[in-house]
């Protein structure tokens, strides 16, 4: 196969799940042969943690959806890189994707990375977002079949449309015992331990996670909750731990690095969103050979089948989160089961290597097509 050069652009100045799958993708392709550097905004995590794996990074302020400025610069590095892929990985992204091509003699194909899982109408510039949506993309990548779904409801051709499932790599192993997390929060030994990773954002919906936990049986010790991650929610979910009278059993860890550790510290990991393209940290969760709980919205049924790889819920449900989290501390041997099946699966179907292999494939297929139709028009014009 001959190297490919892509170019990938992502305009978040934070770290979460979507930046997390550009660097893996940008890692895998560059293991793979191929010529793959970033844009992103100047010292952003994303950059930093490019530069660390030794790939080019190229930083551009990227202000906004309509930023002439950085466009202008991107369309600069486009004609000097001369890359055969622009990959666009956020919204912002896309839009100035598409305005730093206009006008470009010999033009990169452009695939749209799509992540979440609502209607392209639900956010941005009206008008705007239907043109760029119809307008100058080759593919959109899909990270579910339920992102293609909706895709298609907002009348994109399927035909412009492929389905790569995220994926992450094996973890690596704890640097910290269970023994070690419990006793510098306070946690117990033998309290039952339930934990979930995430921005701290409403749509992540862990207030009704709280609540649920006001509504668990009675046990002794009591089930403690650790909620890993930092958002503008933080001190609302503070607050509605206080109200539920909760507050000394809901332990905001914060951002960690060392999330191999908190994940094999867990008895149950818990996923409440209220919509969800995938859910990376469920398929860390069943990498690491936990339990998961999650909300049946979005992607998260492709990932976990009820009963057999994890347990699905009603979104914003309190009580029947509580009902399922009760069913599986009284039941360990079958939450030990559905862990074990969650691992397999992750490991066959949701690896950052299957992943990658699924992009290249979309890059070559693109590329194909291309050429076919510039040979086409070559025997046209003689």
């Amino acid at each position: 196969m001959e190297p490919i050069c892509s170019l990938h652009l992502n305009t978040a100045r934070s770290w979460r799940g979507g930046e997390r799958q550009t660097l893996l993708l940008l890692e895998g392709l560059r293991r793979e042969g191929h010529a793959a550097s970033v844009v992103c905004p100047p010292g952003s995590p994303l950059a930093k943690r490019a530069h660390t794996s030794g790939i080019p990074v190229h930083e551009i302020p990227l202000r906004g959806e309509l930023d002439l400025s950085s466009a202008m610069k991107l369309r600069r590095l486009i004609r000097q890189l001369k890359p055969q892929i622009l990959q666009l990985h956020t919204a912002h992204a896309h839009s100035t994707g598409l305005l730093s091509r206009l006008g470009l003699g010999t033009r990169p194909a452009v695939i749209v990375q799509r992540r979440v899982d609502f209607s392209i109408h639900r956010s941005g510039t009206p008008g705007l977002t239907r043109l760029k949506y119809q307008v100058g993309v080759d593919r959109y990548i899909a990270i579910s079949h339920k992102i293609s779904e909706v895709l298609q409801s907002d009348e994109i051709d399927p035909q412009r449309i492929r389905v790569v499932h995220s994926g992450v790599p094996p973890l690596p192993e704890p640097t910290r015992s269970a023994e070690e997390l419990r006793n510098n929060w306070q946690l117990g030994t033998e309290a039952p331990l339930l934990g979930a990773i995430g921005a701290l954002t409403s749509h992540k919906g862990h207030r009704h996670l709280i609540e649920a936990m006001a509504l668990l049986r009675p046990r002794d010790p009591a089930a403690q909750l650790v909620l890993i991650g930092e958002g503008e929610e933080a001190q609302t979910l503070d607050d509605v731990a206080a109200q539920q009278g909760v507050a000394d059993r809901v332990h905001r860890i914060g951002f960690e690095e060392d999330v191999s550790s908190w994940l094999h510290a867990l008895d149950l990991f818990i996923h409440p969103s209220l919509d969800e393209g995938l859910g990376t940290s469920i398929l860390d969760a069943l990498g690491a050979r936990r339990t998961v709980i999650a909300s049946a919205v979005g992607g998260i049924p492709e990932v976990i089948e009820d009963g057999v790889t994890g347990r699905l819920v009603a979104a914003a449900d309190p009580r029947q989160l509580a009902e399922v989290i009760d069913e599986l501390l009284d039941d360990p041997a079958a939450a030990a089961d559905l862990a074990t099946a969650g691992q397999q699966l992750q490991e066959h179907k949701f690896s950052a290597d299957a992943m990658v292999r699924g992009n290249i494939e979309v890059h070559q297929e693109l590329l194909e097509e291309l050429q076919a139709r510039e040979s086409i028009d070559e025997d046209v014009t003689r």
